[in-house]
């Protein structure tokens, strides 16, 4: 079941080929090491274009958003193995 998080977090990224990959992201404490992404997608809140990164720690199912304007990283939600 998914669960809508919405906090701020750490995200520690590289770029390849001018595209964000993050790499691994501190929440509640804890650091979760990105295994892959699993999709990519954008939207607009107002001004502000929203980066999305569907991503796995192999485990987790997480979301992360990324606001291109105030350059911050948020947790959207998370769908944890059963």
């Amino acid at each position: 079941m998914e669960t809508r998080i919405e906090e701020p977090v750490q995200v520690g990224v590289v770029f390849e080929g001018g595209v964000v990959c993050p790499r691994w992201f501190l929440w509640g404490g804890r650091r979760y090491n990105v295994q892959k992404v699993t999709m990519r997608w954008q939207t607009q809140e107002g001004q502000a274009p929203i980066l999305h990164l569907g991503v796995t720690d192999g485990a987790n199912l997480f979301e992360l958003t990324f606001n291109q304007k105030t350059l911050a990283w948020r947790l959207a939600s998370v769908e944890e193995a059963d």
